[in-house]
């Protein structure tokens, strides 16, 4: 085989462990004493499973002050609706009485005046006749009046003691909110990774209860040396190996920092990850890196191994001479070469393995 040097897209080899990439803190809504704990450190939880139950007498109170509240706003409303239909017949019944009264009047006028024309009645008993007729229609005229103001006044109490209800209501549900916010659920699927609070503990709010982290969500936080970092670029493709199976994934993160000789190489994976695997659990990958002109390869024999040393025969003239190369990463059908060989070198492979256990063989012409 022949040694080669040009393009080779070489793996970075790395290795790490998976992180959530997205952790919630659970926190206390109200000020309140811890009265139940249901999870424990490490413990699978669903989301809007609950998780602590806290108490507070003051929100409980306000509660049922608030149901209260309700309920004397609705009586309020029903005596209003009953007071406004009484005084609607009352004021109807007595339009009513009037244009009876009216009629009455009327008729008895109208017979008057006949007799007021022959003159057995006088034309004064007449005019008092007109009169009472008068009268008894501006009564009705603003008992009209009347009859139209008590509705818009009926209509007006009504409005207020609906809005009264309405406030009652949402003061009510708010309140129930508040009391139902102490038991505390999670808002993501996942394992608690902290609790930070005791059973009979008082909590303020917004006091740190405990911390879950998403298990829906992980990303593998690889660790490569720093002097392979200018090789890894954001969107390379990566191989990620856990639990004996290989998980295609894509870098999405590189950070700026460096630590210990080593650069974070966040990957993403791209296909789902085998069944039960956590945060924290290690894992190896490999990094696409950028193809490098300065790569020296040649194309990997069933028997090399990558990363690992070997004995070739290289070929210098009409000899075989034993000699030991250090690979390193494949890419594809390649496999690089650490130490051990130049460009333009060959290797003899498929020999015999009884051979390989002499320095130098012959090439016959």
């Amino acid at each position: 085989m022949l040694v080669q040097q040009g393009d080779l897209v070489v793996p970075v080899s790395a290795s790490g462990v998976f992180v959530e990439k997205q952790k919630k803190l659970l926190a206390a809504p109200a000020a309140g004493t811890v009265e139940e704990i249901r999870v424990a450190p490490g413990a699978m939880v669903k989301k809007g499973e609950v998780v602590f139950r806290l108490s507070n007498a003051r929100l409980t109170e306000q509660a049922q002050a608030a149901r209260v509240a309700l309920e004397k706003a609705s009586l309020d409303l029903k005596e209003a609706v009953l007071s406004e239909k009484i005084e609607a017949m009352a004021q109807s019944s007595r339009q009513k009485e009037l244009e009876r009264q009216l009629a009455i009047e009327a008729h008895e006028r109208d017979a008057l005046r006949p007799l007021m024309e022959r003159g057995i009645i006088s034309k004064l008993d007449m005019a008092r006749a007109d009169a009472k007729v008068g009268g008894l229609r501006s009564q009705i005229s603003e008992q009209t009046d009347r009859v139209a103001l008590a509705q818009d006044l009926g209509a007006s109490r009504i409005a207020i003691k609906e809005e009264a209800l309405k406030q009652a209501r949402d003061g009510l549900t708010l309140a129930q909110q508040k009391v139902d916010e102490l038991k505390v659920a999670s808002t993501v699927d996942g394992p608690v990774q902290d609790v930070f609070v005791e059973p009979g503990q008082s909590v303020a709010p917004g006091e740190k209860l405990a911390l879950v982290s998403s298990s829906n969500d992980l990303i593998a936080a690889l660790k490569i040396p720093q002097a392979n970092a200018p090789a890894i670029a954001y969107g390379n493709r990566a191989t990620l190996y856990v639990q004996g199976k290989a998980v295609r994934g894509t870098v999405v993160r590189i950070d700026p920092k460096v630590r210990d000789d080593a650069v974070q190489v966040d990957v993403a994976p791209d296909e789902a990850l085998p069944f039960g695997v956590r945060a924290a659990e290690s894992l190896s990958g490999d990094i696409e890196g950028a193809p490098t002109s300065e790569a020296i390869y040649v194309e990997r024999a069933d028997d090399i191994l990558p990363f690992k040393e070997h004995d070739l025969y290289l070929l210098s003239g009409n000899e075989l001479r034993r000699h030991r190369v250090q690979f390193g990463a494949i890419s594809g059908k390649y496999v690089e070469i650490r130490s051990g060989a130049r460009p333009g070198d060959r290797f003899a492979t498929g020999l015999d393995q009884a051979l390989y256990n002499k320095a130098m063989l012959t090439v016959a012409d």
